[in-house]
């Protein structure tokens, strides 16, 4: 778990910005949270070594054109005021954050807030399974009288967004394996007319109506194998090529070349619709085959 303590109020030259100072343990944070991953400029071990440094978000930087190296003095509602070495910039992608987030070490906020050193405001826990978030929050808040709220909660803005797009995506995709599956019942309904002849003269020889049905259906699933195969190796390249072109934006510091998700379940998804839809699609004609009466056939010849 991860404990932190607030306060606020940024003061640079003729420059006052309101903000927000989290009071952190910056390894722990690092361990649990990764935020070494979102550190420009400078490293947290400059934070962890000095009680008189702090890590600034990239919004507050820019707004008072701060370099690594200068000094801001923060300042409380109380009045109280320190000033601090700038070691490092923080950029979560989020401008709403990176415009007033600040890093410091727990004892230097506690010390400039005036508060003991058992003084804390949040404390933030991870799991090894996220969907006992919400279980866990619940049995918190009634068993200590607090607020605690799951990750879920906090970011259901965000989770409902994702969820749209990810509706989006399996709609996009499903639409294109209807109509691939049509393409090939249409296929398969004109080859059933040319191969009318052929037809009648194999069950005129013995063949019977399921065994056309299933050398038509054969055929389907024989279509859709190896146009399934090559599909998902051509968009597994394509995809690679993709991973590989830079992509490089402020809402995503951590990423620098296109992000695409090579999970290989979606490629399982892929082949084993396509394969659902191409055998209903080779049913329908495959049954009209399966009733082709050989003699009216044959007699019309």
């Amino acid at each position: 778990m991860a404990f932190r303590a607030r306060s606020q109020h940024f003061t640079a030259g003729n420059i006052e910005l309101n903000g927000i100072i989290n009071g952190v343990n910056i390894l722990e944070e690092s361990r649990l949270f990764n935020i070494d991953n979102y550190i420009l400029n400078g490293n947290i071990y400059d934070l962890h070594n000095n009680d008189n440094a702090i890590i600034i978000g990239i919004g507050i930087a820019k707004k008072m054109s701060a370099k690594i190296g200068d000094r801001i003095q923060i300042v409380n509602a109380k009045g109280n005021r320190l000033t601090l070495k700038i070691v490092a910039f923080y950029q979560s992608g989020l401008a709403e954050i990176d415009n007033i987030q600040s890093f410091a070490n727990i004892p230097t906020v506690q010390r400039f807030m005036g508060e003991k050193e058992n003084y804390i405001t949040d404390i933030n826990l991870k799991l090894f399974d996220i969907k006992k978030a919400l279980p866990m929050s619940k049995e918190l808040s009634k068993m200590y009288q607090i607020t605690a709220i799951d990750i879920g909660t906090a970011n259901a803005q965000f989770e409902t967004g994702t969820t749209i797009r990810n509706i989006i995506t399996y709609a996009v995709s499903i639409t294109l394996l209807i109509v691939a599956g049509f393409g090939i019942y249409n296929i398969l309904n004109m080859f059933i007319y040319e191969k009318m002849n052929d037809i009648a003269i194999l069950k005129a020889t013995g063949f019977s109506g399921n065994d056309v049905l299933f050398i038509f259906i054969s055929e389907a699933l024989l279509i859709d194998f190896i146009g399934g195969l090559l599909g998902l190796i051509l968009g597994y390249f394509f995809s690679s090529v993709i991973d590989q072109l830079p992509f490089e934006t402020e809402a995503l510091p951590t990423i620098k070349t296109y992000p695409v998700n090579f999970n290989p379940i979606y490629y399982v998804i892929g082949i084993v619709f396509a394969m659902i839809s191409t055998f209903f699609a080779g049913y329908l004609p495959a049954r009209k085959a399966k009733r082709i009466d050989p003699v009216t056939i044959l007699r019309g010849q």
